[in-house]
């Protein structure tokens, strides 16, 4: 079983910079990340390295912005990334038609080299989803990696996914904070899941 998860929500993307997003996009709902978001996720990457930690397993949401920051982290660290749909963004029905549609997992696995998709899905997630259903999806994935995974996990997801997995793990979402590429820590103390910390974003103050 992991001994530390550790959690990032993906950056910036470009729909939040981008008003005409919409009428230009392929898929409106899976934008990619901006330059920012892209050196923001590179210098995550670059935190987890100039500390001297080592990760044995990260694991992304399929959505291309989850994608790109797990490719950005894991040229840092050298890390291949498994993509896991049950990471993924709610399925909120105020936000979406529809389930949202996203590049498929080939296309990903084509353009960004640390992804490859030697893995099996633990969950796929049903559209539409309530909040509580959405992160007791996020928890239930999170427990299931973790206790498939020895030594440091990464996951990488959503704003949802960070306080998912806190809570699936913890039992309490209490202290989650969820910036962009913010870093979040959790360790396993004599069998239980304690949060070190939550949304931390100095390495991005440079």
């Amino acid at each position: 079983m992991a001994d530390t998860v550790w959690v990032v929500r993906h950056g910036q993307r470009q729909d939040s910079v981008d008003p005409s997003w919409q009428d230009h996009a392929d898929r409106v709902h899976d934008p990619p990340l901006t330059d920012l978001g892209r050196w923001a996720a590179w210098r995550t990457g670059r935190r987890f390295v100039e500390a001297g930690i080592h990760l044995d397993a990260v694991y992304a949401s399929p959505f291309l912005r989850t994608a790109e920051t797990a490719e950005e982290i894991c040229r840092e660290t050298g890390n291949d990334a498994l993509l896991e749909p049950g990471l993924g963004e709610h399925r909120n029905a105020e936000w979406f038609d529809a389930d949202p549609e996203t590049v498929p997992q080939e296309h990903l696995a084509e353009w960004f080299d640390p992804i490859t998709l030697d893995h099996d899905s633990y969950l796929v997630p049903e559209f539409p989803e309530s909040h509580e259903a959405a992160m007791t999806r996020a928890g239930n994935v999170a427990r299931q990696i973790a206790a498939d995974t020895d030594g440091s996990l990464l996951l990488v997801g959503h704003g949802l996914t960070v306080g998912g997995v806190v809570d699936g793990l913890v039992g309490s979402a209490d202290g989650v904070d969820a910036p962009l590429c913010g870093v979040t820590r959790l360790d396993r103390n004599r069998g239980n899941w304690e949060l070190a910390f939550s949304g931390d974003t100095t390495h991005l103050d440079v």
